[in-house]
């Protein structure tokens, strides 16, 4: 299987976040998007993978 490659411009208005792994707990993603007052003008969130499974909540995530 060859991954395939997406590039993005660079944000030059705010900042990137990555995230992985949630497993069905978006809760935990927002209260880290708190932490760091994400901006959701400026800000960019990209999912690496595993969002669902597990969790009590992956319908949500």
């Amino acid at each position: 299987m060859n991954p395939r490659i997406i590039m993005h411009p660079a944000n030059l208005q705010g900042r990137d976040f990555i995230v992985g792994d949630l497993h069905g707990h978006p809760d935990v993603l927002y209260r880290l998007m708190d932490q760091v007052r994400f901006d959701v003008d400026t800000d960019r969130l990209f999912s690496v993978g595993d969002l669902v499974d597990r969790g009590p909540n992956s319908a949500a995530a």
